[in-house]
């Protein structure tokens, strides 16, 4: 009779140490002091190279309406749930940008290292760029990307292990899925998630 209670009084406190740990863990203001770049993403879409290669693609709009000229300089992290963590632009040459570029065919997008650096303010200066990922496994159904960049809003939190304060930087969170084979789809664009409305589209990483 005692094992049974033991391991309920148990998952009882690993219950209650995750929320306290869940909230103790910072969180994004939901309304920031501070002003943010205005950040659209477009459609995430899969681009089948000519060789067999294969690769993510996600367009974007920004506008910078802070009130000063800022820098452009994003880091875009995408998180497959197959545990790929794959950063914008790594392992993915200029021949395949200059490849989606000219597929998509918009006189107003700007490869990763032409849009990198001073974001001018007001709409008349809104700029359009692209993030590009290496398509590795196509076994994947849901893709996570982060966004880092448009806000300045920062938190610090001690590293679990060594003690030592950890910056954490405030980032969009997008969830999208995609059902049945990735490669089929051609270049049909990959939709959000569904459950993507209940979660929350701020966190701090």
């Amino acid at each position: 009779m005692r094992t049974p209670i033991l391991l309920g009084l148990l998952a009882s406190l690993a219950s209650a140490f995750a929320v306290e740990l869940a909230s103790a863990y910072p969180r994004p203001a939901r309304v920031s002091s501070r002003p943010e770049i205005d950040f659209t993403p477009g459609d995430v879409r899969m681009f089948n190279s000519p060789d067999g290669t294969h690769y993510w693609y996600l367009i974007y709009d920004v506008v910078n309406t802070t009130g000063q000229d800022r820098t452009w300089a994003p880091s875009i992290t995408l998180f497959t749930d197959r545990g790929e963590v794959l950063k914008d632009g790594e392992d993915v040459s200029r021949r395949v940008h200059n490849a989606i570029m000219e597929q998509i065919g918009d006189p107003l997008l700007e490869s990763k290292v032409a849009i990198i650096g001073t974001l001018r303010q007001g709409p008349g200066h809104a700029r359009r760029g692209m993030a590009v990922w290496p398509a590795a496994r196509m076994d994947v159904n849901e893709l996570r990307i982060f966004v880092e960049g448009i806000s300045p809003e920062t938190a610090v939190v001690e590293h679990p292990v060594t003690g030592e304060p950890v910056t954490l930087r405030k980032n969009l969170y997008l969830h999208y899925l995609i059902p049945g084979e990735a490669t089929a789809r051609g270049d049909t664009p990959i939709s959000i998630h569904p459950g993507y409305a209940g979660e929350e589209h701020w966190v701090l990483r």
